[in-house]
């Protein structure tokens, strides 16, 4: 356990092990492409030395002494006493995901015990012997509950997790993840003692990297203190590095994300005044008030500019790059391809592209999901790609880019493809569409089906997929965030998936539409095209209402039916684009689009499936807004 009055200090710590793990993940990956090069060891070997120092003075003796053997296999890379090789780049990867593992284990206060497959092969391979290739699939707890649909369970303490399973049927026990749970549970948990020179190097190179300037303040300033009680240090020369710290930690500001959320608020209120004082504008011109209307006008004028910045500037505040992001991917690529026995390469663009911080923590699961997809599925073994007059390694794009109001994540391969008329059978077969449903959808249609929970092509079960486990998942994270997704695959040539999402989450534009004089909005980056109630083509197919439009029929709804509200009308259809899917509104009326700010409907009314929130329009109007998705749900239960 953290003493109480190091907890600040270890939680400083922690952020940048974290950092530090991650710099030395992505070196060590670069290394296996270029292992001669002295400098990725040597930033490999700094960013494990600091991480063993930063343990070593707050007494992590589980850590210390995994990132000393880890430091001490580098060394021999490092004085060319040892060879990389993709078997000992296994191992360091393997301690990478150990120390990350065990920062979360001292975050939660509990008891960490050894990894005893990792910590023997580490001493093996420091003694001169030859480290084994089983250590790259053993697969993480994380990883299995993935595998088995469990994702909900991640987080919970092992002996939680057990316990659920065993509750289980026998039939449907993962056994594979109920072995690999006792083994970590069961393992020892005695640690072995750290020599004593280790802990004074450790607080040595505490000292050493705060001065530097790697270190937080606050861990810099226990560390002097420490310093001087013990040495005696002059304190002239300590205040001078103190202010060096202090000036170049002034260039990173972290801001609790509490406060982030009260600064949002505030400019939706603003948000909303503005809209009010437009209003204001436009009704003094109709009825004709003419005096002072051009100072109010110029008035208006700069209230929307200075709201329009303000706005831009608190959304870049939860606005991070996608580099973090996207540097977790190589590595699962990697280890995949090997388990697999293929040969990979993927690359990455556009990782300065930012997105809302809540929408990168949610991103990851999907991309994984998606990556494993291309490698399992679509990437080909190599002997077959070199038939096919294909390079040996298959090839992964990710990229990130903007395109007008909304970013895009897209995940493409050039592998195989996928095969229609092999969906067109699995969707039979496992309920999801009828055949005759199938002879009336486009091919883009029938390709979307992937997306059903419980679909996949997949002949047999693997570690990795055939579960009907993930492509779901990315739908659901694209609906949760009101994005979209697109799916095209060409057979024999590859896949490509692209998500979409608006740039910010609490303010949108909306369009408002109204029935019986009742105003609803409906979020304008789904709608892709209105068409005239007049000129709507409507059609009635196996007793469903559809719109038939340009040849293609699209499945038209009721908004008035659904909400309950009857409909003298039909005014207008709004064709909308539901993660993949398109589907017609019919709406009475329509009065344009405005900028609007999402409240939720507090604790008294909960949700309701349908609504994602409410807000005020420039007149003082209430308005709850449309979710698309809960509307079909309703109406259909599809999605």
């Amino acid at each position: 356990m953290i003493p109480e009055e190091m907890r600040e200090i270890f939680e400083e710590y922690v952020i940048e092990a974290k950092e530090h793990l991650e710099n030395l993940e992505q070196k060590l990956l670069e290394l296996e492409r270029d292992p001669e090069n002295e400098e990725l060891i040597n930033s490999a070997f700094r960013s494990m030395h600091t991480i063993k120092g930063g343990a070593g003075f707050l007494g992590l003796s589980l850590i210390v002494e995994t990132a000393h053997l880890a430091e001490e296999v580098l060394g021999k890379l490092r004085s060319k006493t040892l060879k990389l090789s993709p078997e000992i780049n296994d191992l360091l990867l393997k301690s990478v995901d150990f120390l990350r593992s065990a920062l979360d284990c001292y975050l939660r206060g509990e008891e960490c015990p050894r990894n005893e497959e990792l910590y023997k092969s580490l001493k093996i391979l420091i003694e001169g012997g030859k480290v084994e290739t089983t250590v790259q699939t053993k697969k993480s707890i994380d990883e299995l509950l993935d595998d088995f649909g469990l994702s909900h369970l991640k987080g919970k303490p092992l002996e939680d997790i057990l316990e659920e399973l065993i509750l289980l049927s026998p039939d449907k026990r993962p056994k594979e993840l109920i072995d690999a749970l006792e083994k970590e549970i069961y393992s020892t948990k005695e640690l072995a003692k750290i020599q004593d020179e280790v802990e004074e190097e450790a607080n040595k190179l505490m000292l050493e990297y705060a001065k530097e300037g790697l270190l937080g303040e606050k861990v810099l300033e226990t560390v002097i203190e420490k310093e001087e009680s013990e040495e005696g240090k002059k304190a002239d020369k300590t205040k001078e590095e103190k202010k060096k710290i202090e000036e170049e930690g002034e260039r990173v500001l972290r801001i609790d994300v509490q406060k982030i959320e009260s600064l949002m608020n505030l400019v939706g209120e603003l948000v909303l005044e503005r809209n009010r004082l437009l209003r204001l504008s436009q009704s003094m011109t109709e009825e004709g008030y003419s005096r002072r209307l051009e100072e109010l006008e110029a008035v208006v004028s700069s209230i929307d500019r200075i709201v329009g910045d303000l706005q831009l500037a608190v959304m870049k505040t939860r606005m991070q790059p996608v580099k973090k992001l996207f540097q977790k991917f190589p590595r699962v690529a990697r280890d995949l391809s090997r388990m697999l026995g293929k040969e990979v390469e993927l690359s990455t663009e556009g990782e300065d592209t930012e997105m809302d911080k809540s929408l990168i923590e949610r991103l990851e699961e999907p991309l994984i999901h998606l990556i494993r997809n291309s490698i399992d599925h679509g990437v080909e073994p190599p002997e077959e790609r070199e038939r096919l007059g294909k390079p040996r390694a298959g090839r992964i794009r990710l990229k990130a880019y903007y395109q007008g109001d909304r970013v895009f994540i897209s995940v493409e391969d050039d592998g195989r493809g996928i095969d229609v008329d092999k969906v067109k059978e699995k969707a039979i077969e496992k309920g999801i569409a009828t055949k005759d449903r199938l002879e009336k959808m486009t091919e883009k249609e029938i390709l979307s089906l992937v997306f059903s929970p419980g679909f996949s092509t997949a002949d047999r079960i693997s570690e990795v997929s055939g579960r009907g486990v993930g492509m779901d998942v990315v739908m659901d994270v694209v609906m949760r965030f009101r994005g979209t997704v697109d799916l095209s695959s060409e057979k024999g040539k590859g896949t490509k998936v692209t998500m979409s999402f608006p740039l910010t989450i609490g303010i949108i534009k909306s369009l408002l539409v109204s029935m019986c004089g009742r105003l609803f909005a409906i979020p304008i980056h789904s709608v892709l095209e209105i068409v005239s109630g007049d000129e709507a083509d409507v059609s009635l197919i196996s007793g469903e209402e559809v719109l038939i439009l340009r040849g293609n029929t699209i499945p038209l709804i009721n908004l008035g039916e659904v909400l309950g509200i009857s409909m003298e009308r039909m005014g207008f259809v709004i064709v909308v684009l539901i993660g993949n899917r398109r589907v017609a509104l019919a709406v009475e009326d329509m009065l344009g689009d405005e900028e609007i700010v999402i409240k939720p409907l507090g604790k008294f009314f909960g949700d309701i499936e349908g609504i994602s929130g409410a807000t005020i329009t420039g007149d003082g109007n209430i308005v709850l807004i449309l979710d698309p998705v809960g509307l079909v749900r309703r109406f259909t239960g599809v999605f």
